[in-house]
């Protein structure tokens, strides 16, 4: 014998166990924003990272004319619109249980932890002026909607800065701001509104934005 010793095999290295927060992807950035990742909307945007909508690099949306998205910080315009637009009309905001049971049959295991309100105070909005917000407010970015959908109960899966009612000539108009889950009208099933297309709407009318937040359309 040589007297030398054979070496130990190295040990093979230690693999940290997957969290659970991991595997649920918690701390993912959102990709319209950045902003990690806590549920399943982002809290910034309301991006809904379950179904995962494509989001794509674009050129500032070119908005119909008469149509100005308020800076942060700003009051949105109300100066009388002397048009058929302003007929007595309100905007009810509520609940819809048939619209919040069609975004889970879209969703997956995350689904489950979205929960229908128990209880939501109805409110309503005239339609006056000549645009109004619907969004989220946001003190640390200055954005403070006409139609604010804060809550309580807060709609996570509507984004700040959501959507307009514009008055037109003949009327009023719904305009999705590239909203990062979409606004629907009247059928939650069907495909939602165009992004930056104002879409006409009337006494009679709902527009559904975000997990089950529906506004209606109705006479004053």
């Amino acid at each position: 014998m040589s007297g030398t010793s054979t070496p130990a095999a190295a040990a093979p290295p230690s693999v940290a166990p997957v969290s659970p927060a991991e595997r649920a992807g918690t701390g993912t950035p959102c990709p319209v924003c950045g902003t990690p990742r806590t549920g399943r909307f982002c809290e910034e945007d309301g991006y809904d990272f379950l179904l995962a909508p494509p989001v794509t690099a674009a050129d500032p949306p070119t908005l119909p004319a008469g149509v100005v998205v308020p800076e942060a910080g700003s009051e949105t315009a109300s100066g009388p619109v002397a048009s058929v637009a302003q007929a007595a009309l309100v905007v009810v905001v509520g609940t819809d249980r048939g619209y919040f049971d069609a975004v889970l049959g879209m969703g997956g295991e995350d689904a489950g932890g979205l929960t229908f309100p128990r209880f939501m105070v109805e409110r309503r909005f005239p339609l006056v002026g000549e645009q109004l917000l619907i969004g989220r407010s946001s003190r640390s970015r200055g954005i403070h909607p006409d139609i604010d959908l804060s809550g309580p109960p807060e709609d996570p899966g509507v984004s700040h800065t959501h959507a307009l009612l514009v008055a037109q000539p003949d009327g009023w108009a719904v305009v999705d701001l590239g909203s990062s889950n979409g606004t629907y009208l009247n059928d939650p099933q069907s495909a939602p509104v165009p992004s930056e297309t104002p879409v006409p709407i009337a006494a009679g009318d709902r527009v559904f934005v975000g997990a089950w937040t529906c506004l209606s359309i109705r006479p004053a």
